[in-house]
């Protein structure tokens, strides 16, 4: 009868088996982490698409807003199916009204698109406030942004252009100069 030392892993075969699960445990664990870098550079360029066409689809729908307002500022029968303000005004002050929401709704844009900080739209906002026309357009468009949810960009910027415009409005727009 043989009595080879089989030592802790058993015969030389099963030895050989062990190394060889080994090799291949390595090789598949390997395999794993290569797909799973894969699989995230995949998600990754999948949110960047859909940001891209994310703001593709915002600039466009800014485009057509400005189009439109453009030709209801030229002509007082479209304007008029703008005219949601709850006082009568003259055709005159609806131009200057829509001029103002133009205003607002390019620079709102700006902020949405990440091409301008809170901080600089606010600042550009500080300058705009300094006109009454403006702080008049704001102050009558207020029933507009009730109804704007909590968490939207639109609501923020909105929150910070009504602390400017009262400012301006107690302060008898001396306010920005300091």
């Amino acid at each position: 009868m043989s009595t080879r030392n089989t030592g802790r892993w058993g015969s030389p075969a099963t030895a050989g088996l062990a190394f060889l699960a080994g090799v291949l445990a390595a090789r598949t664990a390997h395999r794993l982490r290569g797909e799973n870098v894969l699989l995230a550079h995949l998600e990754r360029m999948h949110e960047e698409q859909r940001q891209h066409h994310w703001r593709s689809d915002l600039a466009a729908k800014h485009r057509l807003q400005f189009d439109l307002l453009c030709e209801a500022v030229q002509d007082p029968d479209l304007a008029a199916v703008l005219d949601t303000y709850e006082s009568p005004m003259d055709s005159t002050r609806l131009k200057q009204y829509l001029f103002a929401n133009a205003l607002y709704g390019n620079l709102l844009h700006a902020f949405r698109m990440g091409t301008v900080s809170l901080d600089e739209a606010l600042g550009h906002m500080r300058g705009i406030c300094q006109s009454a026309i403006f702080r008049d357009y704001w102050e009558v468009t207020e029933h507009h942004r009730e109804s704007l949810p909590a968490d939207s960009q639109e609501r923020l910027l909105a929150h910070h252009v009504d602390e400017i415009v009262a400012r301006a409005a107690d302060e008898n727009d001396q306010w920005w100069v300091a």
